[in-house]
């Protein structure tokens, strides 16, 4: 990975994703696709700090000198993580690096976690979640008939 992206920022893709916290699982979710995905602990404190505008360069400082995740360095994890959810639609570049200084605790995280962030991504549901249930229906045959599509 190049220098120059490193040094870029990153920003949420759309207003269509949001993201929340269930009962201590962390989902981020596509409204626009209906696609979810589920977050561990250093991902999901990847993705808030990321979405606060903290750049990935103070995210890698932080995680330098902890111990390597895997047999690549978690510097390399946090770069990868965060091109995977530009690869999924999540976040998207910035010309604009991140400047919101970096929490202690996102730091303790990141120094903890024993692997790399792990994103799971779900569509099975993409139908369900897609469906606008108030202006989706046929009137005349209520709930749960979908309107038919317009052809354009």
């Amino acid at each position: 990975m190049s220098q120059q992206l490193c040094a870029a920022g990153y920003v949420v893709a759309s207003r269509d994703i949001v993201s929340e916290d269930f009962d201590g699982e962390f989902v981020v979710l596509d409204l626009g696709s209906g696609k979810y995905y589920s977050m561990d602990a250093a991902a999901s404190a990847l993705w808030r700090a990321i979405t606060a505008g903290v750049s990935i360069q103070s995210l890698v400082d932080a995680a330098d000198g902890a111990a390597p995740a895997s047999t690549r360095s978690k510097a390399q994890a946090i770069r990868d993580y965060a091109e995977q959810l530009v690869a999924y639609g999540c976040l998207a570049h910035s010309d604009v690096p991140g400047s919101t200084p970096l929490d202690p605790a996102t730091a303790a995280v990141l120094k903890a976690s024993a692997g790399p962030p792990r994103v799971e991504m779900f569509s099975y549901l993409a139908d369900l979640i897609k469906a606008d249930p108030i202006h989706d229906v046929e009137e005349t045959a209520g709930w749960p008939v979908r309107k038919p599509i317009a052809a354009e």
